[in-house]
């Protein structure tokens, strides 16, 4: 499936603030184990339908968040949700658990790259193709529409507020590029959440969009669980202070599934490094310092990755972007560094021309184990991400072809980003009351 690149931003136009939760010190939050999958799992693809898959859906994300970026440059900016109409973003890892009473179990796509907490409901006037049937909210005692006069819709400001005399409902409305739109309304529902043998937990009041007219590709998920900072997101209505993740490796797809932890189930690994988290009230910003590539730390200081005045720029960890994306003038000089250790050709095959930096290998007698491959390692404030070789090279055995996962982003005023790939084995933690994120090796498979 081709990728929409012409997704934009949207304008809140009501949303719920939960008050009834206020964050609880870590000793008595929630603990909470769930699991991951990935929607690549099941498809029985080979390396080089992962790979292009997985890269289709990097530049699809990407486009949206250097568009986010311009948008926030112009001061429009607010916490985006990525669909439309042609294609679409289909998300990278998902999460099930129950929505209303009785529990429907429902596949969100796990983003820290959005806030809202949405799924398409009936009655639905323009609603687009999903794996499991719409939500009715008729069929649950829980559910409950907020108005747009509550004093939840009001706590947002007039902003919020003064809708309410064009539309009685606690109001959202998302505007794209191309014309599409994802409109909806704010509803108070619980939510179950239950992993394996241990007892479900249900949180009632939860504030969750209700879509029903969207526009877009929903062909894994059933909506979108938003992780991001603000007050509407999965993390901030739990009330948890810490939440963290491992992947398992991508490549093969297995059975297997990935692991998060909220709350306190969320622990750090014992050879973890941390690095603050700057503000922001949407995305993971990180204090990115650096980069080495084998023994030679490329020309480029603190100062070059950081936000701009107008907050452009800067870099993110993201769990629902693939690639780890760079600007051109970092790209280029990874890419040279790597050139002139890997004494392979730089390849033209299209699956090349995706992952900008692959090497065609011999078609006989070829190990990939055989060929000297460069250290990377990302240096943050205080931390240094030493990466494994299988987290930034993977080998695709069909094509004969080595290739070193990284993207250019030609825009500097979009954010440079940490994917996913880069992240795997790794355990993930984002500490919210301390403003921190650490990471460290994990086998993610035993956790």
């Amino acid at each position: 499936m081709r990728p929409s690149y012409c997704l934009l931003h949207f304008t809140f136009l009501t949303i719920f603030l939960l008050t009834s939760l206020p964050p609880p010190s870590s000793s008595n939050e929630l603990s909470l184990r769930l699991e991951l999958t990935h929607i690549d799992a099941g498809l029985n693809l080979t390396v080089h339908e992962l790979l292009r898959r997985a890269a289709a859906r990097s530049k699809t994300r990407m486009a949206q968040l250097a568009r986010f970026a311009h948008i926030r440059k112009g001061g429009q900016g607010q916490a985006p949700v990525f669909w439309g109409r042609a294609g679409g973003y289909e998300g990278e890892y998902l999460i099930n658990f129950g929505v209303g009473t009785p529990p429907r179990n429902l596949p969100f796509i796990v983003d820290t790259g959005s806030t809202l907490v949405w799924t398409q409901c009936k009655p639905c006037r323009k609603c687009t193709s999903q794996p499991v049937p719409l939500f009715d909210p008729k069929k649950s005692s829980s559910f409950s529409k907020l108005s747009c006069s509550s004093k939840q819709c009001a706590a947002l400001g007039s902003a919020y507020s003064s809708q309410c005399s064009a539309n009685p409902e606690c109001h959202f409305d998302y505007s794209y590029a191309d014309g599409s739109e994802t409109i909806g309304y704010i509803a108070s529902e619980k939510v179950t959440f239950h992993y394996s043998s241990e007892p479900p937990l249900s949180v009632p009041q939860f504030a969750i969009g209700c879509a029903r007219i969207n526009q877009g590709t929903m062909a894994s998920s059933a909506g979108t669980a938003g992780f991001g900072r603000s007050a509407e997101s999965l993390v901030s209505q739990l009330g948890i202070t810490r939440f963290s993740y491992c992947f398992i490796p991508y490549i093969p797809i297995n059975a297997k599934r990935s692991r998060m932890f909220l709350g306190n189930a969320a622990l750090s690994s014992s050879r973890a490094q941390s690095t603050p988290l700057l503000p922001d009230d949407i995305f993971y910003y990180v204090s990115l310092e650096g980069i080495t590539v084998g023994s030679n730390r490329l020309p480029f200081g603190p100062g070059y990755f950081g936000r701009k005045k107008d907050g452009s720029g800067g870099t993110i960890f993201d769990s629902g972007t693939f690639n780890t994306i760079l600007w051109t003038e970092v790209f280029n000089a990874v890419k040279k560094a790597f050139v002139s250790v890997i004494k392979l050709p730089v390849s033209e095959n299209t699956l090349g021309a995706d992952y900008q930096l692959c090497f065609d290998t011999p078609r006989k007698r070829f190990s990939p184990e055989s060929v000297k491959i460069p250290k990377l390692v990302l240096h943050f404030k205080g931390a240094d991400m030493d990466l494994p070789r299988e987290n930034y090279v993977v080998y695709d055995a069909n094509e004969k072809l080595l290739c070193v996962l990284i993207e250019e982003e030609t825009d500097q005023s979009a954010t440079n980003i940490i994917g996913n790939f880069y992240q795997q084995n790794m355990n993930v933690l984002y500490d919210l009351k301390n403003q921190r994120l650490s990471f460290g090796p994990a086998q993610c498979d035993r956790l």
